[in-house]
């Protein structure tokens, strides 16, 4: 069971929760959440959500580290 749960940053109460049973990819159990943010909103994700800035546009995620392990 995978639980994803959406916490306002000011208030820390509890928005949404959503629960999922199964190896699900957690930006597939968001979309199958149907939650939905204010375009205003600003959202802040783990790797976990990639692909969810082409859905809204005010997100934070964070970069990937380089898989180059000659780079410094």
């Amino acid at each position: 069971m995978k639980t994803q749960v959406i916490i306002e940053k000011d208030s820390k109460k509890i928005i949404s929760s959503y629960f999922s049973y199964g190896k699900n990819h957690d930006f597939k159990i968001l979309k199958n959440s149907k939650t939905k943010f204010l375009s205003e909103t600003t959202i802040l994700v783990d790797l976990g959500y990639q692909g969810i800035q082409n859905i809204h546009k005010n997100v934070l995620l964070p970069k990937r580290k380089s898989k180059d392990i000659f780079r410094n």
